[in-house]
């Protein structure tokens, strides 16, 4: 069995007091059960366990975090080091060569990167940290379990981004805002958001449209009738406040274009948010129209951020489009705020 090591944002205390762990994960499901009480594998992500290529995929991140482990990854050496008890498993992509401390085993599936995840044996893991590892075919079920040490301070996971190989401290601070009518423009925030690390934000009308609302070919539609008529634009929110907004550094704005600018929810949430200090990257997603003026207008809106050229996809965008557009505009900003600094 071959499990991922996802993306998080934020770091998961777990308090050990030497109890027993029983957590079972189920193909399909992205809800486990860890000692009788449910909770999301992935938060937010709806990731569940799945079979491809006749290996059973989880999130490793969840496993590790019910053991009160912690997790490390070095993107330069493609490597991850997972620590428990003492113990310390040394993993790298590609190689069937594993240390448990400094003792080297060979596995029979070698570490690899599938989609973007970082894909790690934990049969070997959890027997490495003294935990038993059940395959039930029946059900489809997989069931870890033994006994946790105690500890006098919860445990922490540090994040890893398994694309750019960026430790969490450099990425966990980047924000996915997006406005999605269709869904296209969700499509694209949740694959800039798995990229980056980063948290996603939905803007969400508090009068959602409907798709009579979004039929440009009727006069009588919501969209025309607001296109018309610019005082209309001004939509309510359900939310503009985003928790813990002043500890992001770069936020993504993501939005489907209408009439050649930004789909008109996106400016108010834009508008009711400071954006000092922040590097803000506009993107959209258009059949055929560009983003023409629509990030310049938003910044124009917002007053404050270092807002830079922005990007358009189309209504359908792959995973490595995504990953090497984010990598590009990202190690610009780098460049920028050295040039700056």
């Amino acid at each position: 069995m071959v499990f991922t090591l996802s993306v998080v944002t934020g770091c998961f205390a777990v308090e050990n007091s030497g109890t027993n762990l029983t957590l079972s994960m189920e193909i399909g499901n992205p809800v486990m059960t860890v000692n009788g009480t449910q909770s999301e594998i992935d938060p937010g992500r709806g990731t569940a366990p799945v079979i491809q290529n006749g290996r059973t995929l989880v999130p490793i991140r969840a496993i590790v975090e019910a053991m009160g482990g912690t997790v490390n990854w070095d993107g330069e050496t493609q490597t991850a080091l997972l620590e428990y008890n003492g113990d310390a498993i040394t993993l790298t992509i590609g190689s069937k060569t594993a240390y448990l401390n400094e003792n080297e085993n060979t596995l029979d599936t070698a570490p690899a990167v599938i989609n973007g995840r970082t894909m790690l044996p934990i049969r070997f893991i959890a027997e490495s940290f003294g935990f038993d590892v059940e395959w039930d075919d029946d059900t489809k079920t997989i069931t870890i379990s033994g006994q946790t040490v105690s500890a006098d301070t919860p445990a922490t996971v540090q994040e890893e981004n398994s694309d750019t190989g960026e430790n969490s401290d450099e990425s966990a601070n980047v924000l996915v805002v997006y406005y999605s009518a269709t869904g296209n423009t969700e499509e694209a925030a949740n694959k800039i958001a798995s990229a980056v690390n980063g948290d996603i934000f939905e803007i969400e009308p508090a009068e959602p449209y409907t798709s009579n609302d979004l039929n440009w070919n009727d006069e009588n539609s919501r969209v025309v009738y607001e296109y018309e008529n610019p005082d209309e634009r001004d939509v309510e929110l359900v939310s503009t406040a985003v928790p813990d907004w002043e500890s992001y550094d770069t936020v993504f704005i993501g939005y489907p274009i209408w009439w050649g600018i930004a789909a008109w929810p996106v400016s108010s949430f834009v508008e009711a948010n400071d954006f000092t200090g922040k590097t803000v990257i506009p993107f959209c997603t258009s059949s055929s129209s560009g983003i023409g003026e629509s990030g310049t207008l938003l910044e124009e809106t917002a007053g404050t951020g270092n807002w830079i050229d922005g990007m358009r996809f189309g209504s359908r965008v792959s995973e490595d489009d995504i990953s090497t557009w984010v990598n590009s505009v990202l190690e610009n900003t780098e460049d920028t705020d050295s040039l700056e600094n």
